[in-house]
């Protein structure tokens, strides 16, 4: 199955390093379209601050790099509109492009599948890996939804299978992103996020609560706590019951170890760095009160949406048989 990326920022390059790391036989890269100048990108793939430096040797030249022995052809189109490819997938990683109609752009210009690496704006069907993947049903655009609801929702997920969930709040604590300021500098959305990203908390708003009502049906209210970290998020789950629950009831729940995790060691966020699964729940931090839990979880917001992205290719290339 051929991939074409579009934005190679930090979930594009995530993505990449993952996809090497793993040494993907029955998917290839063909094509990574950004509008920011190649020589720079391509620095940042091989030198990362957060996850150290690319194992993988690979050269850069004329508007390609060569991987593997394998050309990938490197594009700088602005929008949906222009960007051309004989991909079988395209991967919208910019943060830019987030609803159907821009989207359907790339099945015009020759794609054959679209995963939105985002929570999405408008009514495109959200699939997570470990909820609902197994209901994909071979439409051409979808969302792969956002790193936090790929943490949470399978989760929840586990926990509504044997206990009925009436409401819950999310809230995350989230490392500061891309659209922060490192100094004071105006924010074109969000006033706070104007602010030094570097020395403030900031809270700001979250998509969680929205997609979680969407794939369960279930009120939830969600918001996000920006903090001067780099990497791996927290977050508090608070899920209300209709009856009283145990915290052993919770933990020893069958979640699938691949994509969920359980911390008994009291690890904070750094031991979390370049961890691949979906989440981590922080047995101590698995609090009960009648019918309230409080569920304390870890994730590296960028390694473990990565994987995810790359197990939704899978569930798509079985289904459509490329």
């Amino acid at each position: 199955m051929k991939i074409a990326i579009n934005g190679f920022g930090r979930i594009g390059r995530a993505f990449f390093r993952n996809f090497y790391k793993k040494h993907q036989k029955n998917l290839e890269i063909i094509q990574i379209n950004d509008i920011c100048d190649f020589d720079k990108l391509m620095y940042l793939l091989k030198e990362d601050s957060v996850y150290g430096r690319f194992k993988c040797d690979f050269k850069y030249q004329n508007d390609e790099l060569i991987i593997d022995g394998k050309i990938i052809k490197l594009s700088s189109y602005e929008n949906p509109r222009e960007f051309i490819t004989n991909a079988d997938v395209v991967l919208e990683c910019s943060g830019k492009f987030n609803d159907t109609k821009s989207l359907q752009s790339y099945i015009d210009n020759g794609a054959n599948l679209v995963i939105l690496g985002a929570a999405p704006k408008d009514d495109i069907n959200i699939y997570i890996y470990g909820v609902n993947e197994s209901k994909y049903s071979g439409e051409k655009i979808i969302s792969n939804a956002s790193c936090t609801s790929n943490a949470i929702a399978p989760i929840i997920n586990t926990i509504n299978k044997k206990y009925k969930i009436l409401n819950g709040n999310i809230s995350i604590i989230h490392p500061f992103n891309n659209d922060q300021s490192l100094l004071d500098s105006a924010h074109k959305d969000d006033i706070r996020l104007s602010r030094n990203a570097t020395i403030n908390i900031i809270p700001t708003t979250s998509s969680i609560g929205n997609v979680l009502k969407k794939v369960f049906g279930i009120n939830f209210y969600g918001d996000s706590i920006r903090v001067p970290t780099s990497i791996v998020a927290f977050s508090n789950i608070d899920l209300v019951f209709d009856k009283e629950i145990s915290k052993d009831e919770i933990l020893n729940l069958n979640f699938d170890s691949k994509i969920i995790g359980i911390d008994s060691n009291m690890l904070v966020s750094s031991d979390f760095i370049g961890d691949t699964r979906s989440a981590i729940i922080a047995s101590d931090l698995v609090n009960i009160n009648a019918n309230t839990a409080r569920i304390g979880i870890w994730f590296d917001n960028e390694s473990g949406y990565a994987n995810r992205l790359l197990d939704m290719l899978e569930v798509v290339q079985k289904y459509h048989k490329l």
